[in-house]
Formats: C-alpha cells, sequence, structure tokens
C-alpha cells in the first residue's frame, strides 16, 4: 500500500512546486526587465518612467560615495552638463529573498558626455526591490564605477 501512495503524492505535489518554480521565475524576469526600463531612462531623460521605478524613500549611493535621494537622481538625469549617449546591460543577476524582496547584481557599459567630453565607463550596481502594493519598485542602490575617470 505504501509503495502506491508515494507516487500518488508525488503527483500531486509537483504541480505546487512547478507553480511556485514558475512564479519565482516570471517574478525575476519582471525585475530584469524594469532594470532595463530603468537604464534605458537615462539615455531618453525619461524622468516620468524613473519615476515610477523609483520608490519615494528610494537612496542610491552614487559612485563618489555619497547618498542621493529619489529626487536627487530624478534631477540629476536632466543635468544639462550630463548626456548619456548609449547603455549595455553587461551581465544582471537577481535574488528573490522572500515574496517581496529581490537583489539584482549587475554589471553595464555606458558612453556619456560630461561637460562636452565623450567618455566610456563600466559599472557594477546593486539594486534592492521591494513588492508593494503588488508592484515592483526600486528602494535602495549602490553604483561602483570600474574604469570611469
Amino acid at each position: 500500500m505504501q509503495s502506491f501512495l508515494l507516487p500518488v503524492i508525488f503527483c500531486l505535489l509537483f504541480p505546487l512546486l512547478s507553480v511556485g518554480q514558475n512564479r519565482e521565475t516570471q517574478e525575476i524576469e519582471a525585475i530584469k526587465k524594469i532594470n532595463e526600463r530603468w537604464l534605458n531612462t537615462y539615455t531618453k531623460r525619461d524622468s516620468a518612467t524613473l519615476s515610477k521605478i523609483l520608490a519615494n524613500d528610494f537612496v542610491l549611493i552614487a559612485q563618489n560615495g555619497l547618498p542621493q535621494t529619489r529626487q536627487d537622481v530624478l534631477s540629476g538625469m536632466l543635468s544639462p552638463n550630463m548626456e548619456t549617449i548609449s547603455i549595455k546591460i553587461d551581465s544582471v543577476n537577481v535574488r528573490l529573498l522572500s515574496a517581496d524582496i529581490a537583489i539584482l547584481n549587475g554589471w553595464s557599459t555606458f558612453v556619456y558626455k560630461f561637460d562636452g567630453n565623450q567618455m566610456t565607463g563600466i559599472t557594477s550596481y546593486q539594486d534592492i526591490y521591494a513588492k508593494r502594493k503588488g508592484r515592483w519598485v526600486a528602494v535602495a542602490a549602490h553604483v561602483t564605477g570600474l574604469n570611469t575617470p
């Protein structure tokens, strides 16, 4: 009798495990897409889209080690002496810590103009996302310049 019950129990539980894995995969892909949208806002100077991605209490630790608020980041992207020409996501990894907290580690290469001088940079970054009211938003980030002047 026991040998008959194990396959039955497995068949009943396996779909539940599969649903959980699919949901996790969907959440990870959703966060990767948000990351891509976030980076693309810089080349377009799209502060409206970025404001939807960043939580009101968002804090970024910038390359210079100083904290920036959501408003600092939004204002900075519109600075007349800084223009992002292109950004390429080199690598990204997302870990779900719970149903409503995720950490994204990424590396990107970008081309930008600062005070009219064109430069290329590589950054590594870590973003922390929280699911609030059913929607993922960035609550914190840390950026490190790997070869930026």
